[in-house]
């Protein structure tokens, strides 16, 4: 019996060194550029929703556990106010799959002591018209312009 074994593992080392350098041995295939330009993210492109958008966006917010949780947190830094204004966008390339809110107020807010925001967004991805998650940002002089780029 260990002399089967023996010479089981005789054979078998040759045979699996030779597969291991045919594998290394093989020339590499060159991918083509469709292949890669299938996994670039679409450029951002955020547009100001009309009123009437505005109006089904603060409905679809009050009717998701996130996007209550999204307004509770803007509560929660103090940036829900009769000084603060609130302008809604869409992504352009994701369709209504991901919209942002943005809310900027006269005197700085948030829950810092030690930098004032001037300006939240909260950007909501969506799946089948789900909020799924959210994202925030905060802008101030002290952090510079934000990562978005938005049109106003």
């Amino acid at each position: 019996m260990k002399k089967i074994a023996i010479t089981s593992i005789l054979i078998a080392t040759p045979l699996l060194w030779l597969l291991n350098n045919q594998v290394f041995a093989t020339p590499k295939k060159t991918i083509p550029e469709s292949t890669y330009s299938q996994n670039t993210q679409p450029k951002d492109k955020w547009l100001r929703m009309s009123q009437k958008d505005e109006i089904e966006q603060i409905k679809s917010l009050i009717d998701s556990r996130m996007g209550v949780a999204a307004l509770n947190q803007l509560a929660l830094e103090g940036f829900i106010g009769f000084d603060c204004n609130r302008s809604f966008y869409i992504n352009q390339p994701y369709g209504g799959f991901q919209t942002l809110m943005r809310v900027k107020c006269k005197t700085p807010r948030g829950a810092s002591s030690a930098i004032g925001y001037s300006e939240i967004r909260v950007v909501f991805n969506r799946f089948e018209s789900n909020i799924e998650n959210f994202n925030i940002e905060r802008v101030s002089e002290e952090t510079g312009a934000g990562k978005i780029k938005l049109p106003d």
